[in-house]
């Protein structure tokens, strides 16, 4: 009867413990250290390690992810599934305990937070008390590269500022550097414009192209309506208003080197000054 008991409970658990082909394969946490990726080269590079190393192995590895991407009325985050990440099939060599494996995340729009989940495939391939699963944070940014001295002009301010131009990286999308902070502290940006001047304005201008048309972040200009902290002057895309979007095309390339912005210059709760008609108002010139 014992002996009996004995081939049942060895039998049973064959698959698990006695699996001659479970080589210990396992995420070396369950939980990995976020990373952060440049945008013109999205990979990044996960450990595996195992127990029996006395043959080659190679497996794969499935991944899912999700982004935040707003909240609904009662505050909580709405997610979206993020199609498309890759992962590189795992691979040891004979007498290797450690391998990398390659995360592909090009999918990943700029500016969110990736929950990435990576899974082993094979379960039999694991090790026992192994971590089959493993996730993560992953980000995606660009890489800024300067172009050397332009120029910013802003003909409601009155300003004619040098500015450092940046560029992404393998992207056409560029910044333009603390394009007020010299005028706003010059005699002229102080005669024209105290008691409303603060003498900072936006760090940078970041703009971008889709279909023809010129697409800018808004942006402050430096100044504060009557001189209110609470009433600053933001530079505004049309883009924000479902009734101006017509004149979306009126933010574009001039040449080669020139991008024009038709702006609103708009203070919250007030309104403003609706330049987005009109040719002129802002310009940038790269170097």
């Amino acid at each position: 009867m014992v002996a009996a008991l004995f081939a049942s409970c060895n039998t049973d658990n064959e698959g698990v413990i006695y699996n001659a082909e479970n080589q210990g394969v396992t995420f070396a946490s369950s939980a990995l250290p976020a990373v952060e990726v440049p945008a013109s080269n999205p990979v990044f590079t996960v450990e595996l390690v195992r127990g029996d190393v006395s043959n080659a192995q190679t497996g794969t590895i499935s991944a899912s992810g999700t982004i935040v991407v707003g909240q609904d009325a009662e505050g909580e985050d709405i997610t979206q599934n993020v199609e498309g990440i890759k992962v590189s099939n795992y691979s040891f060599a004979a007498g290797e305990g450690t391998t990398m494996v390659t995360v592909d995340v090009s999918p990943l729009p700029v500016g969110y937070v990736l929950t990435l989940k990576l899974t082993i495939d094979d379960a039999n391939n694991v090790a026992i008390s192994g971590n089959k699963t493993a996730t993560l944070k992953a980000s995606k940014a660009y890489e800024w590269v300067s172009l050397g001295k332009g120029t910013y002009i802003d003909n409601w301010v009155e300003c004619e500022t040098s500015v450092e131009i940046l560029k992404a990286d393998g992207f056409d999308r560029y910044r333009v550097m603390k394009p007020y902070d010299d005028y706003l502290n010059s005699d002229a940006g102080h005669a024209n414009w105290d008691p409303w001047n603060t003498g900072k304005g936006t760090d940078f201008i970041e703009f971008w192209t889709v279909d023809g048309i010129v697409y800018f972040d808004d942006y402050y200009t430096g100044l504060n309506y009557q001189g209110d902290s609470e009433q600053p002057v933001y530079v505004c895309h049309p883009n924000g208003w479902s009734s101006l979007r017509g004149n979306n095309p009126n933010n574009k390339w001039i040449d080669a080197k020139t991008v024009q912005f038709a702006p609103y210059y708009y203070i919250d709760g007030v309104g403003g000054w609706n330049y987005t008609s009109y040719d002129g108002v802002i310009y940038v010139k790269l170097p």
